[in-house]
């Protein structure tokens, strides 16, 4: 059996905003000169150690944001043009960041004194998780999105596997999105049935005739602070157990591969 699919998230590099941290979601900003290095460095670590064997990259999914496409490049520059010739590139919508709506460029605390300037969150503290931000996106809408983007990527993994092709499917977004991305692919969160014309639209979102649309009929969402960590220029892993696609799971060790001797425990040991 091969490697165990994988997807490998990672999170654009830095960008003015966030470094200031202000919420960046429609806004298109690109790099800055540091983050540009930061993925310069990034992508020359991960593949000259093995923590990523491009020859195992099948797709790389992608936000449409220049900050997120340009990272991109900067992870495939040190490949060759046959390593990248086999890798399918694919913009995404599904997985632009939260649409922050009213918060767009603010800081934390100044959302927070919006907020309360109108009202709101007289009896508990606003949490972004659960309440979503007004004239923008609630929980329910992006994680009906990245649901989406969750079954299609889990979908070419399924096929992959049962081709027994290696298969590691990159994802390149932002750091609300991709917390979320990551917390859906392995934890129930609240399922709901499609019933809204919203939820039951479900547009394809991509322009790939490659990736099979999945159509759902329920989604995930998250009412809670999944409390994950992603910093500008980070990477995580998520897997499965067992080699089963249908246990998802978050893999700890994240980009570090153990030797294949010590790969049983993912295998037949339960």
């Amino acid at each position: 059996m091969g490697p165990t699919p994988r997807c490998v998230i990672v999170r654009h590099g830095q960008t003015e905003w966030s470094k200031s941290g202000q919420y960046t979601g429609l806004t298109d900003l690109p790099l800055t000169p540091y983050g540009v290095g930061q993925m310069k460095r990034t992508a020359s670590s991960i593949y000259a150690n093995k923590f990523i064997d491009p020859t195992h990259i099948t797709y790389l999914f992608t936000s449409p944001r220049t900050r997120a496409r340009q990272t991109v490049e900067l992870m495939l520059a040190p490949l060759t043009a046959e390593q990248r010739s086999k890798i399918k590139v694919v913009v995404d919508d599904d997985l632009r960041e939260w649409e922050y709506g009213d918060y767009e460029g603010l800081l934390t605390h100044e959302i927070i004194e919006l907020r309360k300037s109108r009202g709101l969150d007289q009896e508990r503290p606003w949490n972004i998780w659960r309440d979503g931000c007004e004239n923008g996106e609630t929980t329910q809408e992006i994680g009906l999105r990245l649901s989406r983007a969750l079954a299609r990527i889990q979908n070419l993994h399924r096929q992959h596997q049962a081709q027994g092709i290696a298969s590691d499917i990159m994802v390149f977004a932002h750091g609300h999105a991709l917390r979320y991305f990551a917390a859906l692919w392995f934890t129930p969160g609240v399922i709901k049935n499609c019933e809204t014309e919203h939820e039951k639209a479900q547009p394809k979102s991509y322009d790939d005739d490659s990736v099979p649309y999945v159509a759902l009929d329920k989604y995930k969402y998250l009412n809670d602070n999944p409390n994950f960590l992603l910093d500008a220029g980070g990477i995580g892993v998520l897997s499965y157990s067992h080699h089963n696609i249908d246990e998802p799971a978050l893999a700890l060790a994240g980009a570090f591969v153990p030797p294949p001797e010590e790969e049983s425990q993912h295998g037949d040991v339960k």
